[in-house]
């Protein structure tokens, strides 16, 4: 055995184990009549049981909402990664801390994840790390979804398609002309289209009622916009089409 894995074995032993690994409701310790296999309501007091797997031995487990934190803390000591955690619960504190101010009031979950990402996307920007940046925009989308959002979700998926076409690549800040050129912010060869992107702009289609129609004139403002700012390789006529024949054979 490595010291490493000496190491990680000896801080995984001093974690306590968290989580029932039987068929029990971790609140109200109800026996339950089968053991689920992920987030569930439990039959007996409604709250909802979390199932996740423990560093330390590898079992699934039942959590309660509150033990979630600290197990994905767990991991993080587990997978050398505790100072990375420690940093996003240290930032997730002072995000919080500042909408409370400007709100007046407690900022819920999505508020304080919103200006998260919107701060993580100035960031990609200025480094034109174009394949984080659709991540992130990504990730707003489902911020909106949640919230029932369902246009304004629809233009982010828009863009994160078009970004998709193009082929986003990261670039990390570097402004060198000639590295650019080898590996360029963009390379439609890179390009395509993300089955689970396009399942999403279909629901997002349904539950607001827009058309096939509407859609493409959605589209074309939101990559125009995009094309023109960024100078992208692939047109917005030859993207629509190829987004277009995805959306009518799903």
């Amino acid at each position: 055995m490595s010291l490493f894995s000496a190491i990680k074995r000896i801080i995984n032993t001093e974690q306590p184990l968290l989580g029932l690994p039987d068929a029990v409701c971790p609140y109200c310790e109800a026996s339950l009549q089968k053991k689920p296999g992920r987030k569930k309501k439990c039959p007996h007091c409604s709250n909802f049981i979390y199932v996740r797997t423990r560093p330390q031995d590898k079992a699934k487990v039942l959590l309660r909402e509150d033990q979630l934190l600290t197990m994905e803390e767990q991991w993080s000591i587990a997978n050398g990664t505790h100072e990375h955690f420690l940093a996003q619960q240290a930032r997730l504190k002072s995000v919080t801390d500042q909408l409370r101010t400007r709100f007046g009031r407690e900022p819920s979950a999505n508020d304080v994840q919103w200006s998260m990402l919107n701060d993580d996307v100035l960031t990609h920007m200025q480094n034109k790390d174009w394949g984080l940046y659709r991540n992130a925009r990504f990730a707003m989308s489902e911020i909106l979804t949640k919230e029932k959002k369902h246009l304004d979700c629809l233009n982010f998926l828009l863009e994160v398609c078009f970004l998709d076409l193009n082929g986003p690549n990261n670039c990390g800040g570097i402004t060198d002309p000639f590295i650019l050129r080898q590996y360029p912010p963009f390379d439609p060869k890179l390009g395509s289209l993300a089955p689970g992107v396009i399942s999403r702009v279909l629901d997002a289609m349904d539950s607001s009622g827009i058309s096939l129609e509407q859609i493409e004139s959605r589209f074309s403002n939101v990559a125009h916009r995009l094309s023109e700012a960024l100078r992208l390789p692939v047109s917005v006529d030859k993207a629509w089409r190829k987004l277009k024949r995805e959306l009518k054979v799903v």
